[in-house]
């Protein structure tokens, strides 16, 4: 499988200062249309909010979008309704992560928040005055990786904005969110895109459209999740994932060493393939056909594994997934190698748990 090299980048990173990385977006995803033909009225009517919120699943483009957008925003050649030039001074720099009006909040590198000293330096830098005479612009991704008390801060500022600034906040849950955080935000909604139009655009990106497929469904149809999965190693992790939770479930797996392994492979991918296949156990066991599965390339050997299990021990496995995936989240405080040594041996105990 080979991928066609474009230009930009295609993963969704937080963007630039204060963590993340950022580049010049050149071309737009297809499924983007609606949403930035109503980004254009509002700049053409100078209608622009001074804070927008873009919500939905994680891996439909959203921080690409608010790449694009800031910068648009900041190109010099003010051709909003295009994309960004990628060839004046302020294209350049963006692309070199150093505008100087451009700011963005992601967590640091080791950490799953954004903390409240994070928010504060924003704060002091967004208060100055624009370098190149245009508009300040601020990316915060995921904006539900907030503390409480760096939510609070930011709050204070989203209620008084200072000068021509653009607060772009991209929430893969938005509901995490503070509620008074989300009524100071204009909200754009980014949802699944169609199916369609996601297959066409991946199968153009991996020259495959058996490929594409795979990706998407694995991916619950999300185009850029599927990219980083299907180029970045994703699928090998999954197949590490289910040799381990099948010998896990049928008692010959050793749950300190899969702990190791999950966690070489990353603690958030690891859960997610985790809850991934547990969720299709649970629907075999609720007669699901296997050819309805996300794994529905392993429905034959899950079928196999379903079969004795019992039912409501996967779904306390199930819930202590969503806890583990919930701290690996950022919303507590946790130890990465306990945690997945806890889900390990919560595997082992729900293959235990025969049925009669």
């Amino acid at each position: 499988m080979h991928r066609r090299q474009r230009a930009g980048k295609t993963s969704e990173p937080g963007g630039a200062g204060c963590g993340g990385g950022f580049a010049v977006i050149e071309q737009s995803l297809p499924w983007q249309d609606l949403q930035w033909q109503r980004m254009s009225s509002m700049q053409a009517s100078a209608r622009l909010p001074h804070a927008l919120l873009l919500r939905g699943p994680e891996g439909v483009g959203k921080v690409r979008f608010a790449r694009r957008l800031v910068s648009a925003l900041l190109c010099e050649r003010r051709a909003f309704q295009q994309r960004p030039c990628g060839d004046c001074r302020s294209c350049r720099l963006v692309a070199a992560d150093s505008h100087p009006d451009l700011h963005a909040l992601a967590p640091l590198e080791g950490k799953q928040q954004i903390g409240i000293d994070q928010v504060r330096s924003l704060i002091e830098r967004i208060g100055l005055t624009p370098q190149y005479g245009g508009r300040k612009t601020v990316v915060v991704s995921p904006a539900e990786r907030m503390t409480r008390a760096a939510a609070n801060t930011l709050l204070k500022t989203l209620e008084e904005p200072p000068g021509d600034a653009l607060f772009v906040l991209v929430a893969h849950r938005a509901g995490a969110l503070p509620a008074t955080i989300r009524s100071r935000c204009q909200i754009m909604d980014f949802p699944v895109p169609d199916a369609d139009s996601a297959k066409s655009w991946l199968a153009e990106e991996l020259d495959s459209e058996e490929a594409a497929e795979t990706a998407l469904r694995l991916a619950h149809g999300a185009p850029l999740n599927a990219l980083l999965q299907a180029s970045g190693g994703g699928l090998e992790a999954r197949e590490t994932i289910l040799d381990d939770l099948e010998g896990l479930l049928r008692g010959d797996g050793d749950p300190i060493a899969s702990a190791d392994r999950w966690r070489q492979l990353g603690l958030v991918e690891a859960l997610y393939w985790l809850l991934s296949v547990v969720c299709d156990l649970v629907w075999l066991k609720n007669g699901r056909s296997a050819h309805s599965l996300t794994h529905s390339d392993r429905g034959p050997a899950l079928q196999g594994l379903a079969r004795g299990l019992d039912l409501m021990g996967l779904f306390r496995l199930f819930d202590h997934l969503v806890e583990a995936r919930r701290a690996a989240l950022g919303q507590l405080n946790f130890n990465e190698q306990l945690t997945l040594e806890s889900v390990a041996i919560e595997c082992q105990r729900s293959g235990a748990r025969r049925e009669d």
